[in-house]
């Protein structure tokens, strides 16, 4: 039985699926939104001095993008959010192994060709390296 959720959420509407995904098919399970912060892809387009200021600003763009995931679930307060700077696949993999995590839900770009070769897919690393079940929405 499906208990406990972990559903990866980055702002597209790929993660922005993968949410009303779980909120229906599993509306009574845990659910833990997760947004990774990945300091190599992208913290220079925050303003700021090497001071951390921008992991300030990335947390609260994240937290502000977690509140909106976490408004579309019928019992918000039930909804568990946190923010984490790391890599995405291995922050989702040890989200997943700490928090005992029985089923990962999440969005995919669906990226294919060069794109995918140069980009790669969170998703797809996700989903070989899990510990659980991974289902992938578009």
């Amino acid at each position: 039985m499906i208990e406990t959720i972990l559903v990866p959420v980055d702002g597209s509407a790929p993660a922005q699926e993968a949410v009303r995904y779980t909120q229906t098919v599993f509306p009574d399970a845990n659910i833990t939104l997760l947004t990774v912060i990945d300091p190599a892809d992208g913290f220079a387009g925050y303003s700021g001095d090497d001071d951390g200021s921008w992991e300030k600003q990335a947390k609260a763009e994240a937290e502000s993008l977690l509140k909106d995931a976490q408004a579309e679930f019928m019992s918000p307060e039930k909804i568990r959010t946190s923010v984490v700077v790391g890599d995405p696949v291995e922050t989702i993999i040890a989200t997943v192994k700490n928090e005992d995590i029985d089923q990962v839900i999440m969005g995919s770009h669906g990226r294919d060709g060069i794109q995918r070769l140069l980009v790669g897919s969170v998703a797809e690393q996700v989903m070989r390296k899990a510990p659980a079940p991974v289902t992938i929405t578009r």
